[in-house]
């Protein structure tokens, strides 16, 4: 390093924001690998709110066995849970910044009355979303929690079809439940766009780190290669000072005094 001279301290200056910057693009990478993760959980949420919404719209005409839709509750009831329970690399995703916990306990809520109210006792997380720090200048938030409105009333929807009176068919607690789902599943798509929008903010970071690590590599190499190509000037000069030194000691050393008596 002492043989790039005054370049030394620039080069240092390169490598430590290269390593910076190789830092926030790993945490950004592991940000975006979450949000992808939590994108597809929500996807599945959609897909079974989806499909008990048809469920309930068969039931509410007639064309469905009301026998059957408690079950069709408590299964769903337990697969949401699953679902807003996620885990990846030791985190639960949708708890907030209470990551050890699971944010979701179904044991928590109570049977709903008709017409029900929001209850949110199945919550164990809290309202602070995750956030990664992508450039010296900017930390992007991301994420969404269990905790929220659509969660709250997809698992309230399941629950009443859970815990419903279905002989005879209490129709004012099925149509409560349609509603629910159905808002429910505008909120989740709703949510699930936001997290569209995160993914897309951290591959944009992303693709910004690479190329800024890629320019500082090149600067760095750029340093070296010139130091490289001066170093082996220099001891070329050195070889032919040293070689001319050795040929001035052989003549010195041909001479005799006799030679001048």
């Amino acid at each position: 390093m002492a043989s790039l001279g005054g370049k030394s301290t620039t080069l240092i200056s390169l490598e430590s924001s290269a390593q910076q910057l190789a830092t926030w693009q790993t945490n950004t990478q592991t940000a975006n690998d979450r949000v992808q993760a939590m994108y597809s959980a929500m996807g599945d949420m959609i897909d079974q709110l989806t499909s008990l919404r048809s469920t309930l719209s068969a039931a509410k005409s007639g064309a469905a066995d009301a026998a059957t839709l408690n079950d069709t509750g408590a299964g769903l009831l337990e697969d949401l849970a699953d679902l807003m329970n996620l885990r990846q690399d030791g985190r639960y995703l949708f708890a907030g910044s209470n990551t050890g916990t699971a944010p979701v306990d179904t044991s928590l809520l109570s049977t709903p009355s008709i017409p029900s109210s929001a209850d949110a006792a199945y919550y164990t997380g809290n309202d602070e979303l995750a956030s990664v720090r992508i450039s010296g200048q900017q930390t992007l938030t991301y994420g969404v929690t269990a905790g929220g409105s659509a969660f709250e009333k997809a698992l309230r929807a399941s629950n009443i079809v859970a815990t419903m009176t279905t002989t005879p068919l209490d129709e004012d607690a099925l149509d409560e439940a349609y509603d629910l789902a159905t808002e429910a599943l505008d909120g989740l798509i709703a949510a699930q766009s936001g997290l569209s929008n995160n993914a897309s903010r951290l591959e944009t970071a992303s693709t910004r780190q690479t190329a800024a690590l890629d320019l500082l590599d090149t600067m760095a190499g750029n340093i070296k290669a010139v130091d490289v190509a001066a170093v082996t000037i220099k001891l070329s000069q050195y070889e032919t000072q040293l070689t001319a030194s050795y040929s001035a000691l052989g003549n010195l050393s041909s001479l005799s005094l006799a030679k001048y008596l």
